[in-house]
């Protein structure tokens, strides 16, 4: 735990800055970066709310992102933690951080592959007629 002086209060930005260190299991990135942390409000008494989202409405993993989140919150010294986990705005991809939609290639346009094609061949040669097709027709 960090020391810390009772009379600090603690700021939103630095605990937002501390929930990096939170990794969302399935996606092995951090919950700040996925754009999961929707809100954080604190009390002169450093109580701490923390509003938040995850990946899909069903998270099996979401117990334990809750739990780590107030376990971080708590190191960085506050004296009580509520995590409301809410289903909207529904999280998608592009609440992510620009740097980490390019680190996973989203949103990255993708190179034109561009082949080239041989000519075709020519068109085949006329076939001579013998003589039969030319007195028949053919």
């Amino acid at each position: 735990m960090k020391e810390w002086n009772m009379s600090e209060r603690l700021q939103p930005d630095r605990l937002r800055e501390a929930l990096k260190q939170v990794i969302d299991p399935e996606i092995f990135e951090n919950i700040v970066d996925l754009g999961l942390v929707y809100g954080i409000d604190t009390t002169p008494e450093n109580s701490v709310a923390v509003r938040m989202t995850l990946t899909t409405p069903h998270c099996p993993m979401g117990p334990e992102i809750i739990e780590n989140v107030q376990k971080v919150i708590k190191a960085e010294g506050a004296a009580s933690v509520e995590v409301n986990s809410v289903g909207e705005p529904m999280w998608a991809p592009e609440m992510m951080t620009p740097a980490l939609k390019e680190q996973l290639g989203i949103g990255v346009e993708e190179p034109k592959l561009e082949i080239e094609l041989p000519p075709p061949p020519p068109p085949p040669a006329k076939k001579k007629k013998g003589l039969l097709a030319r007195i028949f027709g053919g």
